[in-house]
């Protein structure tokens, strides 16, 4: 029986997001930012609404999360591994935020 298709994926190293796939989600195994990179153009052209990326992979792909970033489909989201947030994605979501109503709404220590 072939694997259903999923519409949200995850990309990183397939033993720490393996519990993603009991949800339904599609688990995608990549270790570096090339096989990230390629791991997420298949999920797109698959067409994925929602890929979540590894965060620390995330950071070697500046590039292409700001080129899907222009479209409405796929939302690339960064997720931490089990050691923790890099605060990438926060700082992604502040940027996003001060250039929508223009001003730093999440600043630290408002």
């Amino acid at each position: 029986m072939a694997e259903p298709r999923s519409r949200v994926g995850v990309v990183g190293p397939k033993d720490i997001y393996l519990g993603f796939k009991s949800l339904g989600l599609k688990v995608v195994d990549a270790r570096t930012p090339r096989e990230a990179e390629a791991a997420i153009q298949a999920l797109a052209s698959e067409g994925a609404a929602i890929i979540f990326v590894a965060e620390e992979l995330a950071q070697g792909l500046g590039p292409l999360i700001e080129r899907f970033s222009q479209q409405p489909s796929p939302a690339i989201v960064m997720i931490p591994d089990h050691r923790g947030s890099l605060g990438l994605a926060r700082e992604r979501l502040r940027r996003l935020v001060e250039k929508a109503v223009g001003i730093d709404l999440l600043a630290e220590g408002r």
